[in-house]
Order: C-alpha cells, then sequence, then structure tokens
C-alpha cells in the first residue's frame, strides 16, 4: 500500500505525499473522490498519513470505501488555509477552525461505530 501512497494526489499536487504528515487532515470541496471507484483511493490517503477528510460532499463510492478501510471523513463546508488547526469531533458532527464552529452532517451512529471498529479491527490484525 506504501506504492499508492506515494502517488496519492498526484495529478493535483505533484509534491502532496511528500508534504502531508501523519495526522493531517484534508480540506476539500464538493464531491471529493469522483472518478475512484476502488478502495485504493481512500487506502492510499489513509497509508499516506491523512487522519480524516472534509469535504462539502463526498462521491458516493468513494464515501463508502472510506467507511469500509476506516478513513474518517465528515461533509462540512469551512474555511480555512494550508497549515490551520482544525479539530473534528465525528460524534457530534462539529469541525471547528481558527476558533470557529462549523455543523457538519453528522455520520448515522451505525456508520460511525462501523468506522471505529475497521479501524479497531485492521490495528488488532497488525
Amino acid at each position: 500500500m506504501s506504492v499508492f501512497a506515494s502517488h496519492v494526489m498526484e495529478g493535483i499536487d505533484p509534491e502532496f505525499s511528500r508534504k502531508v504528515q501523519k495526522g493531517d487532515i484534508i480540506v476539500a470541496g464538493k464531491n471529493f473522490g469522483c472518478g475512484s471507484s476502488r478502495e485504493q483511493a481512500p487506502l492510499a490517503l489513509k497509508y499516506a498519513g491523512v487522519s480524516c477528510v472534509v469535504a462539502e460532499s463526498f462521491a458516493r463510492i468513494f464515501f463508502r470505501n472510506a467507511i469500509n478501510v476506516g478513513l474518517p471523513i465528515i461533509e462540512a463546508r469551512i474555511d480555512c488555509t494550508e497549515g490551520d488547526n482544525i479539530e473534528i469531533d465525528l460524534e457530534k458532527g462539529i469541525v471547528k477552525n481558527n476558533e470557529k464552529t462549523y455543523s457538519a452532517t453528522k455520520m448515522p451512529d451505525f456508520l460511525r461505530k462501523y468506522l471505529q471498529m475497521v479501524g479497531l479491527w485492521n490495528t488488532a490484525k497488525r
């Protein structure tokens, strides 16, 4: 999977895989993940160190694949610039940035629990 991680987001930013650090959050616009119909897209982000993706909306297949592989995602429109310190509360459905709190689309409890279990399962397998 490290091969995919080394090429993640390459079409948008060829340096992304070298700049991303463990725990980083991607903030995006509408329909994030459009065109990625395989689990490798969210897996590559996860293995590159991305801890969560915040977007106005997600492509349906990317959304499901992210849940399936344990990559946290949340739908919200926020104002930010690269390097901001963003805090996410998936359970409450809020995103904080620069002392401002944004309402997000709260993930249904059953999906959030599944997302957590996938992460726990993958940790246990290692």
